[in-house]
């Protein structure tokens, strides 16, 4: 999708792109060749030079600098070092609670970060990726982290399915929104919420309790690998909601 988005070009909104679309020119040669010519056209021009560079070398940073927050979902068929996360607390305040543990999929293996176990681990895996996918994460999970693990590395790109999911209609809590999509859990993990996930943080704390470790960590786990799937919906979506393909 991203060859084909000129909405990171200054003055171009979604109807302007759909009208660019519309008169034929459907991707980034096709605008180079219409305008280099022309001499109004030079600054634009530039950028989409720019832009086929940045996405032959994989340059996350410069889609995350140019696309507005809401329209980064474009970037996620292009960039194939994706990683989804999701993060456990002691509470809402990164100022006065703990950090727990840290979910990681790659889209293929689940990888968990414990607190007092293995939790610095995630500050070099997260190296590996370029584009990051949470729910809800740009309001709670990489603030958290940000202030719980300073100078930890995240990735350039970041999708908040909370809100693509919303512009699109859908909405509610992961654990609701999974249901929509007839997303099941194992039964030992149906209904489980935030709060517990405290709760059996603190059992395991306080009383040594491993058994409510793994069920704390195969909760979060499940949050990871289901954020996969809402992803890849999300994205066709949006995709087709843009007009181009039609």
């Amino acid at each position: 999708m991203l060859a084909n988005t000129f909405i990171h070009m200054p003055g171009f909104g979604p109807r302007r792109e759909r009208r660019l679309w519309g008169s034929g020119i459907r991707d980034w040669d096709q605008f180079l060749e219409r305008f280099s010519p022309s001499p109004f056209h030079k600054s634009y021009c530039s950028l989409i030079a720019r832009s086929k560079e940045a996405l032959g070398s994989k340059d996350a940073l410069f889609f995350s600098t140019h696309l507005p927050n809401s329209e980064t979902w474009r970037a996620f068929s292009d960039f194939d070092s994706v990683a989804y996360v999701d993060i456990e607390t002691t509470g809402l305040s990164a100022d006065s609670n703990d950090l727990t543990v840290i979910g990681l999929y790659d889209g293929k293996n689940t990888h968990s970060y414990v607190a007092g176990r293995n939790l610095g681990d995630f500050q070099k895996d997260i190296r590996r990726f370029n584009f990051i996918v949470t729910f809800n994460g740009s309001l709670f999970d990489l603030p958290f982290i940000r202030k719980s693990m300073p100078g930890t590395y995240l990735p350039p790109i970041h999708s908040d399915l909370r809100f693509v999911l919303q512009s699109v209609g859908v909405t509610g809590g992961l654990k609701r929104i999974e249901e929509k999509f007839g997303i099941e859990r194992q039964d030992d993990l149906k209904g489980l919420t935030g709060y517990d996930a405290v709760k059996l943080w603190q059992r395991y704390e306080k009383r040594g309790d491993d058994h409510a470790l793994d069920t704390l960590i195969r909760y979060n786990a499940a949050d990871v690998v289901n954020l996969k799937r809402l992803m890849e919906w999300a994205y066709k979506e949006k995709r087709a909601r843009t007009g181009f393909d039609g």
